[in-house]
């Protein structure tokens, strides 16, 4: 039920991230339902481009479709820019109706609406501002980003994000009191958890000419070079066969050939044959969740490389799943699943190499480690999310009539 002394509000939510296959993308398809059933009397309508509303599962909810020359999935991509008149319509059709307070999900799916109308805006991390270089492939492309950053900044009643973690790299990135900015937490999807027959994951394997028996690390998620797969690949190359005279493999699990986002697979691939890994390193595309599950549990962890996560979902879907993880100290992960994995500085190659090290070649510790993070995991709840946003999206209501 809204917060006392909250009245009945009207809230618009951009939903035009929802067909995106990004990590905002997944933030919102699994944020809205729980938002929708804890809704007491507040009403939401959802703001959608024609081409997400026919890409996208939409939720029963009333949903606005605002006609656009092309999907803001495509349009806000690494290589390019979303179209000034698109920017236009999408601001014309939110100012049609009367609402209390504006919800942007993410900073990448972000057009300037009227600018009495308060406004929640959700900055997932500062990848973009502290890794702009690698993030984006040309410089143009940093400049638009940061022009959009600024501009949705200033527009922004509220700050929203998604751990405690991206609060202090905001706050330091742009100059903004951490207690001005709301925590909406992250959680695993309920289709995340523990498998007790191992067989589903073998045929999966067998089904894609793998060995059944594979030992393999599990990486999800894009391949942007900030991502720091190339050091993964190195990290990889680096572990001695066990005592069986096993060598571990990865699987590298994305939709890579269609990622909008700058990709950099060549220099991954070049790195892979460097090191003659070629019959190690596996990349077996996009995973639907109901089979990722299984590829979760049966590895000897999820890794995430990355030089810098706002939140680490790959990690925490896994620990849900029942396995550790190799991550990035530059996370939230650290602190969310604390105990239940081994975390590295990103900028160190062997600081890696020896996190992958004890996870291969310590069993029963990974073991031990795995159980803490399913318990950290069990923890994590998108009804959270849910209660969090909305009482954010309250207080944003009462700031912007202050």
């Amino acid at each position: 039920m809204p917060g006392r002394g909250t009245p009945a509000l009207k809230i618009g939510i951009d939903g035009t991230c929802l067909a995106s296959g990004r990590g905002y993308g997944r933030f919102l398809r699994e944020l809205l339902p729980p938002l929708l059933a804890d809704r007491g009397d507040h009403s939401y309508v959802l703001f959608v481009d024609e081409a997400t509303a026919e890409d996208s599962a939409l939720p029963d909810m009333p949903v606005e479709r605002l006609r656009t020359g092309q999907g803001q999935a495509d349009a806000a991509s690494g290589s390019g820019a979303r179209n000034p008149l698109d920017l236009l319509r999408m601001g014309r059709g939110v100012a049609e109706h009367t609402l209390d307070v504006f919800y942007f999900p993410s900073v990448f799916s972000w057009f300037p609406i009227p600018s009495s109308l308060p406004v929640a805006l959700a900055i997932h991390d500062t990848i973009p501002e502290r890794h702009g270089r690698i993030v984006f492939p040309h410089a143009w492309n940093r400049w638009l980003w940061q022009l959009k950053s600024w501009a949705a900044r200033r527009q922004a009643t509220s700050i929203v994000t998604v751990s405690e973690f991206a609060r202090r790299q905001i706050a330091d990135q742009f100059g903004i009191a951490p207690d001005e900015i709301f925590v909406t937490p992250e959680a695993p999807s309920p289709g995340f958890a523990p498998v007790v027959d191992d067989q589903d994951r073998k045929a999966w394997l067998r089904q894609r000419g793998l060995d059944p028996e594979l030992a393999y690390f599990i990486f999800v998620g894009g391949v942007n070079p900030h991502k720091n797969v190339e050091g993964l690949i190195r990290g990889l190359a680096s572990l001695r066969p066990d005592s069986s005279g096993r060598e571990a493999s990865l699987l590298l699990v994305g939709s890579y050939d269609t990622d909008t986002f700058h990709a950099d697979t060549a220099s991954i691939r070049v790195e892979v044959e460097r090191h003659g890994l070629a019959n190690r390193v596996h990349w077996v595309g996009f995973v639907p969740d109901a089979a990722l599950r299984h590829l979760y549990a049966g590895s000897i962890g999820a890794v995430l490389p990355a030089f810098e996560e706002g939140f680490g979902l790959p990690a925490v879907e896994a620990a849900a799943c029942g396995a550790a993880c190799v991550a990035t100290r530059e996370s939230p992960l650290p602190e969310v699943l604390e105990g239940g994995g081994r975390f590295f500085d990103p900028q160190d190659d062997s600081d890696l190499v020896r996190a992958l090290e004890f996870l291969w070649s310590q069993p029963e510790a990974r073991a031990d480690l795995a159980r803490t993070a399913l318990a950290r995991a069990s923890a994590l709840d998108w009804a959270i999310t849910a209660r969090t946003t909305r009482e954010a999206l309250e207080a944003t209501a009462r700031k912007g009539t202050a």
